[in-house]
């Protein structure tokens, strides 16, 4: 399997240390293309979080990795996608690593319809 690295770095805003919103991290998928990638069984994809990066919101993750995680299934993404967080700090290796467990938890939480926000907006588009 090939291994393609992404850095995710021009994603984080101008002059921003963090990733945040979901429209943000939508329009980050369809720059890198995710569909195309989640459609390639022989590319595996790491996001590298740079140096100088202090959060990685749920929100952000869930624009940019929630469709893959509709097409994949939560073991096939976890075969597909994986992160790199090169960074000197151990607090912030951990800061980062805890928001992107809670952003995989709210995407598991969706496709199981686990959320009260998915029941409202299920009820709402009925």
């Amino acid at each position: 399997m090939e291994t393609q690295i992404i850095d995710l770095t021009k994603f984080r805003g101008n002059k921003s240390s963090i990733f945040t919103g979901r429209p943000q991290g939508l329009a980050a998928r369809i720059e890198l293309k995710l569909d195309d990638f989640d459609n390639n069984k022989n590319v595996e994809i790491v996001f590298r979080i740079s140096e100088g990066t202090t959060s990685f919101n749920p929100s952000f993750y869930l624009g940019m990795l929630y469709p893959s995680f509709e097409k994949l299934g939560v073991h096939n993404f976890d075969i597909k996608y994986k992160f790199d967080i090169p960074i000197k700090d151990p607090e912030t290796v951990r800061v980062i690593q805890k928001n992107l467990d809670d952003g995989k938890r709210n995407a598991i939480n969706e496709l199981t319809n686990k959320t009260g926000l998915w029941q409202f907006i299920k009820k709402k588009n009925k």
